[in-house]
């Protein structure tokens, strides 16, 4: 630990002086006022110059005092600049523009992909309709009831209201919306703050559940006190039937409003 004495020490030892000068030269003031033939004027003089020269040492102290505050405080701003620096230099605005440039490459290769994809889509249906040993066929309009469901080729093409089908799996292979994908990545990191939000408060349900649900076996009187909402939630998590505990003679008595 360090000897220096801090701010207010160094203020409060000055006035402590003032106060002892002040109060030796009332003393001998108010000795003579009682006819002390004892004080003389001398004594009196010393005083008065000790008195003052406290007072001196008061301000000098004073002085002392706010430098040494000063250099505290220039310290403290020093660390605490210091500290941003680092903390600043985690993530850089460069990183950001860095970040930003992969979502910007990663975006222009999300849409390059489905464009391609697009394309081979088309080539393939125009490659089916082509051969001549491929037979188109059409998506059914309309279902009679009844009837067997119609069943799609594996791979094939044919046509729906005009536009081109394509079949693979027994199921339409339609063109992909281009813009439709580049916005849901676009939000993709939205959505993925609402599903942990909700995996969260999931998470914070099913503790309060158990703790109430502690609640009820260690204190049952206790529990009482806790609102229906969620009381039974805690009580169902243990299998323990609502409607039979409200009816249960034994539970503790409570307000039938709470219920």
């Amino acid at each position: 630990m360090s000897g220096q004495q801090t701010p207010e020490e160094i203020e409060r030892t000055a006035a402590e002086d003032v106060l002892r000068a002040d109060q030796t030269l009332a003393d001998l003031e108010q000795r003579v006022l009682d006819d002390d033939q004892t004080v003389s004027p001398q004594e009196i003089e010393t005083a008065r110059s000790a008195r003052h020269f406290a007072a001196l040492r008061q301000r000098a102290a004073q002085k002392k005092a706010a430098a040494l505050r000063e250099q505290q405080e220039a310290a403290e701003r020093e660390k605490a600049f210091a500290e941003a620096r680092k903390i600043l230099a985690e993530v850089t605005d460069d990183d950001v523009a860095a970040a930003e440039r992969a979502a910007g490459e990663a975006m222009t290769r999300l849409r390059e992909t489905v464009r391609a994809r697009n394309h081979a889509r088309d080539r393939a249906w125009k490659v089916l309709q082509d051969c001549q040993a491929v037979a188109p066929r059409d998506r059914q309009v309309g279902h009679i009831r009844g009837e067997p469901r119609p069943v799609y080729p594996e791979l094939g093409y044919g046509w729906d209201n005009g536009r081109p089908l394509l079949w693979v799996g027994g199921r339409s292979l339609p063109r992909m919306d281009e813009d439709a994908l580049m916005d849901r990545a676009r939000t993709a990191p939205a959505e993925a703050d609402s599903r942990a939000q909700k995996a969260a408060d999931e998470a914070a349900r099913a503790r309060r559940i158990e703790e109430d649900a502690a609640l009820y076996r260690s204190d049952p009187r206790a529990f009482e006190e806790l609102p229906a909402a969620r009381r039974k939630p805690a009580l169902e998590s243990l299998g323990v039937d609502w409607s039979r505990y409200l009816g249960d003679p034994n539970r503790p008595r409570v307000d039938p409003n709470r219920i």
